[in-house]
């Protein structure tokens, strides 16, 4: 039987799990929404058009109501700067599924953004100045 503190701390993590499932939806919606949008060769008007595009906007709704599910519980200061770590999966799954060129820039660009997320969710403690 678990005690009352290993359930605590059980709950306190499904909502950070929640915001990862949202953010990782709202990735593959948007790669999604690139292939809809590249490998359409007939038009945009098309069924197989439609059926890919339905498929993108459905898997970003799923990111959305994930997103609400996480507001519940996880402050909007945290919840809203972690979402930047959607630049990461988006550098990475255009350089894997679209060929895009990874550019030092970007990198850097990426791993500042991650930086800063990270300063943003854990902040440094106030010094105090005598």
């Amino acid at each position: 039987m678990k005690s009352m503190s290993q359930k605590s701390s059980n709950f306190k993590i499904i909502p950070y799990i929640i915001l990862f499932v949202s953010i990782l939806f709202s990735i593959c919606g948007q790669l999604l929404m690139k292939n809809a949008m590249i490998y359409t060769n007939e038009g945009v008007f098309t069924w197989e058009f439609f059926q890919k595009l339905s498929l993108a906007i459905t898997v970003y709704c799923l990111g959305i109501v994930n997103w609400i599910l996480a507001l519940r519980s996880v402050k909007l200061s945290i919840a809203y700067p972690l979402t930047s770590l959607n630049y990461v999966g988006i550098l990475f799954g255009s350089y894997y599924f679209f060929n895009e060129v990874i550019t030092l820039t970007r990198i850097v660009g990426v791993i500042t953004i991650f930086v800063g997320v990270l300063l943003v969710v854990n902040p440094i403690r106030k010094f105090k100045f005598r």
